[in-house]
């Protein structure tokens, strides 16, 4: 049995910054990450449980269910979860989650969504935490730790001709200026257009806006032909790793190849700026035969997984509110979580999301 230890809740940023610090945590665990990524009617929020073995630190977003005094959370778009420092067993990990549910009950809280870090890999331990776990999908990652070259050599062949054929065409790659992010903007609405892309990878002018006001450590690199930007890419950098977080081109520039060079070019900057790990995320489907996976991959072998952990932590209720969500929206495939933020858009299609 391990020994009483208050539980707190973070809500002031400097407080919630000063332990990100502390303990070296990512960039989607930054307070200013969950304000980019906050929603209606939700509040960042952080848990932290100290122990005699370590702490546990928890952030996600608190959110109203419409139309309810019910209440639900998550962690934003991209990845994060909950952070176990120091040495736990499953059992001291099952203590604190019960602790963690007591909490929830008071505030009336239905649901808890995980988009568990893939880099971090804290799907371990996640997987005592949550109800279910289950990967979703392989993401790629670039190892940093090794000389530029011998990352550069693990390149597929067809990547280095491409790479090749960017710089013949003339194609540049450098970091972007503040006012730069209107045409990032303009082509980012283009690729998603082009893919026929879901709701929630649109993002307005105020989320680009965060990003470029510097409050969050990113950086837009944009590669550039004939005085003109083709493509670009948003990096997030955190203390260890750095993260390909948006991207977009020219549909009519593709044959320049601009991609493969703003690529290679992230990986060799993210590489000079000390990080360990370059992530690049996955596809847009959860095959194996995804191309973009395959385009991911071109540039490393290494994969991460991507888990999601889900918990109905009021089965009543929860089967209530879904219901309600039905009768009102049709049937569903229900392998949307939590069911009743399903959008209507959504409803009938492949499943196995969550908001």
């Amino acid at each position: 049995m391990m020994s009483l230890s208050a539980e707190r809740l973070i809500h002031d940023p400097r407080e919630w910054n000063a332990l990100v610090a502390r303990y070296a945590l990512d960039c989607y665990y930054d307070y200013a990450y969950f304000e980019l990524a906050e929603e209606p009617a939700a509040i960042p929020e952080m848990y932290i449980y100290p122990t005699e073995f370590g702490i546990l630190l928890y952030p996600y977003l608190k959110r109203k269910i419409d139309g309810t005094n019910f209440q639900d959370i998550t962690t934003p778009y991209g990845y994060g979860g909950p952070v176990f420092i120091g040495i736990w067993s499953c059992d001291q990990v099952e203590e604190v989650r019960q602790q963690f549910r007591e909490y929830c009950h008071a505030e009336q809280i239905i649901t808890e969504t995980i988009r568990f870090h893939p880099v971090l890999e804290n799907q371990e331990l996640g997987q005592v935490w949550c109800d279910t776990a289950n990967i979703l999908q392989q993401t790629v990652t670039v190892k940093l730790t090794d000389p530029l070259d011998v990352i550069e050599k693990r390149f597929s062949s067809m990547t280095r001709r491409n790479i090749k054929k960017a710089r013949r065409e003339e194609v540049t790659v450098r970091v972007a200026r503040p006012e730069e992010y209107a045409s990032f903007i303009h082509l980012y609405r283009l690729t998603m257009e082009k893919r026929q892309a879901d709701a929630r990878y649109y993002f307005d002018d105020d989320y680009f806006q965060q990003l470029q006001n510097g409050r969050l450590p990113a950086e837009l690199l944009v590669a550039e032909r004939n005085g003109t930007i083709i493509a670009g890419c948003i990096v997030l950098y955190g203390q260890q790793f750095a993260h390909y977080h948006l991207g977009a081109s020219d549909p009519a520039e593709l044959a320049a190849r601009p991609n493969h060079l703003l690529f290679a070019e992230m990986i060799r900057r993210a590489k000079h700026l000390g990080k360990t790990a370059l992530h690049l995320g996955g596809g847009t489907t959860r095959e194996n035969t995804d191309s973009l996976l395959a385009y991911k991959r071109s540039f490393s072998d290494l994969q991460t997984a991507f888990s999601l952990g889900t918990s109905i932590l009021n089965p009543m209720v929860y089967e209530q509110l879904s219901n309600r969500h039905l009768e009102h929206h049709g049937s569903s495939s229900q392998d949307w979580f939590p069911l009743y933020r399903t959008p209507v858009r959504q409803l009938s299609r492949r499943g196995g999301e969550s908001s």
